[in-house]
């Protein structure tokens, strides 16, 4: 289950693209930190206290505004393995345009008059690169299936081998002893 919550224009992660506009040449810097509503996948989701780190540039193109950026924050989530707590970083490029009269549904993002949100293109993009599988770390044990010991931190007495219910009658076929 994917949850992305609504939208709202977001002061963080907004600037004004009035001469970029007026000036075809003009490329705006940008170096913005803020936060966003929290995004969530299945298990990894970015907390809504997280900084969202943004740096790149934005140009005006005959079709709107191009923003070219690298998106950087943290990720918490819970092993799926052994299920402790898990995090990582997360580090997406971007490329996307802008539109002034954008599709809804369409492959770009709409801006109003002269100011240009990329909240929504954050979390769309940063929710594609969340792990669908994380885990606490890549060598993760996980837990046993049958008493729930959590192998990474002590082992259990279980039985390794599983016997398949088909095979079980053969178990206990004794065999005399080659000489």
């Amino acid at each position: 289950m994917t949850r992305i919550p609504e939208a709202k224009m977001s002061r963080d992660f907004s600037f004004g693209v009035t001469k970029l506009l007026r000036d075809p040449a003009i490329v705006k810097q940008l170096d913005m930190q803020g936060q966003i509503s929290e995004i969530f996948v299945t298990s990894s989701w970015i907390a809504d206290n997280e900084i969202i780190n943004l740096e790149g540039v934005a140009e005006s193109v005959h079709e709107g505004i191009l923003v070219k950026a690298n998106i950087s924050t943290k990720w918490l989530g819970e092993c799926v393995r052994c299920l402790s707590p898990a995090s990582g970083d997360l580090k997406v490029s971007v490329i996307e345009l802008f539109e002034e009269k954008a599709e809804p549904e369409g492959d770009t993002y709409p801006f109003d008059g002269d100011v240009v949100d990329l909240s929504e293109m954050i979390k769309d993009n940063l929710v594609l690169e969340l792990p669908l599988v994380p885990l606490c770390n890549k060598d993760c044990r996980g837990l046993c299936q049958h008493c729930g010991q959590n192998l990474n931190l002590a082992s259990c007495d279980c039985v390794d081998k599983v016997i398949d219910p088909i095979w079980e009658s053969l178990s206990g076929i004794e065999f005399p002893e080659e000489t």
